[in-house]
């Protein structure tokens, strides 16, 4: 009941939070039968929990023995369907109860349901994979292994790819993969069962690297998210569907593999652009602009429909504004007083926001009921989520806006300065064209 309750408020908190979520490949996912999901672990608490929210099938987590350390932790952590696993290296004193963890998880997978693993182990905002573990692999065979590999049990991979999980308003792509039927292994495990596991790993992990960005160094990263910021701008002028986020995850990987390969194999001229990209990008900071106005081709300022919409707007947006700021703020506040690993920013955000504005919904609602009416308080209380979004996109629709008025005006006084920025942008492009046509013929002289 619990877990239930609150996947419909997360829902609520992850769909503000998130400016776009896009899922591909659900249709992956069967509709009964054992399951086991492994993905990719970034962000703490908020990969499981985007992810409870999203999967139609009620998800059991395995989550980091130490963290029930405690009755109240235990006692919440149980009813959120989070089975206890212990590491070694953390807590060496009880591993010895990981015997009865698997076993459970077993029973658990006999009884068609499903089990939720983060094969990483650990948890890290980078855009690469780490070291997959054994212990999703163990599990799954042990499963099959105690039900004669009869349980038709299937592995779905999944790649969470945020734009910045701990960026308010950001974008995230959930890309499920084709199953990995688990019987598949029976041969090689009854061969030889520690060469089954490390294979039904190895396949594990291929399976996640084709889900996800990878992106080897630091430097290497900043640099591919400036070039992202180039070619997002191309995209910039589609409508926003699935079929864009798929297109914006092949660029970015490609773009990846097209920047190490120029870094390694021309790294001069590597440098040179990257100085070139950062100059052109400080000028668009300086004068308040984005690469996606310079670049768009379809940008139109229409001032008399845009100033309509702010005008009828207006009394929407002051409604979502008045009743949904203080616990904006006061949420903003919390998450930044709370000095936790970096990884757990995003969750930290998600979670105040959820009860701070759960807190002040249930008190406006009730002051509303006491000093004005009780239908017209639950007016209120059904009027307070969908204004508090709406105030968002005005917001943004506001700040767009302007850049356009400022963008226009700036064209028609200093024309020469926008012109020169478009000249730079198109030469940008140029030499990031000559590097993707070297990388790729590179890859054609492999085949």
């Amino acid at each position: 009941m619990l877990y239930h309750v609150f996947k419909w408020l997360f829902y609520l908190t992850i769909r503000g939070y998130f400016r776009s979520i896009y899922i591909k490949g659900s249709d992956h996912i069967p509709g009964s039968g054992p399951v086991m999901f492994v993905a990719n672990h970034n962000s703490a608490f908020m990969d499981p929990i985007l992810l409870a929210v999203h999967l139609k099938r009620p998800l059991y987590f395995l989550a980091r023995g130490e963290s029930f350390k405690y009755r109240l932790t235990r006692w919440i952590f149980n009813r959120f369907h989070m089975i206890p696993i212990y590491r070694p290296e953390i807590t060496p004193d009880k591993v010895y109860k990981n015997e009865a963890v698997f076993q459970s998880c077993f029973d658990h997978l006999k009884a068609q349901k499903s089990l939720m693993i983060f094969p990483e182990g650990v948890s890290k905002t980078e855009r690469r994979l780490r070291k997959i573990k054994t212990g999703a692999a163990r599990i799954a065979l042990g499963a099959e292994s105690q039900n004669g590999f009869q349980l038709n049990l299937k592995i779905i991979p999944i790649g969470i790819n945020y734009s910045n999980p701990h960026y308010f308003r950001s974008h995230v792509f959930i890309n499920i993969g084709a199953p990995i039927q688990v019987s598949d292994f029976e041969a090689v495990y009854h061969d030889n069962e520690k060469q089954a596991v490390l294979q039904l790993t190895d396949q594990i992990k291929k399976r996640l690297e084709d889900l996800v960005v990878i992106v080897k160094n630091e430097r290497l990263d900043a640099l591919t998210r400036q070039i992202e910021l180039l070619y997002d701008s191309q995209l910039s002028d589609q409508k926003e569907t699935d079929d864009k986020a798929v297109q914006k995850f092949l660029v970015s990987r490609e773009i990846v593999k097209a920047v190490a390969y120029n870094l390694k194999t021309r790294p001069r001229e590597t440098v040179a652009f990257e100085i070139k990209l950062n100059a052109y990008l400080k000028s668009l900071d300086r004068l308040k602009l984005r690469d996606k106005t310079i670049g768009s081709m379809k940008m139109r300022l229409r001032f008399w429909s845009d100033l309509l919409y702010f005008i009828l707007g207006f009394p929407v947006f002051l409604f979502g504004y008045v009743f949904n700021i203080v616990p904006y703020k006061v949420s903003e506040i919390l998450s930044r007083r709370i000095i936790v690993r970096k990884d757990f920013v995003g969750s930290m955000k998600i979670a105040f926001g959820m009860f701070v504005f759960l807190v002040f919904y249930c008190i406006e609602t009730a002051l509303f009921a006491v000093y004005i009416h009780t239908i017209y308080a639950l007016v209120f209380l059904l009027m307070l989520y969908p204004t508090g979004l709406f105030t968002l996109n005005y917001i943004k629709s506001f700040y767009l806006y302007k850049e356009k008025i400022r963008y226009y005006q700036l064209n028609l006084n200093h024309n020469k300065l926008i012109e020169k920025l478009k000249r730079k942008r198109r030469e940008l492009l140029y030499e990031l064209e000559i590097g993707n046509t070297l990388y790729a013929q590179s890859l054609k002289e492999k085949l």
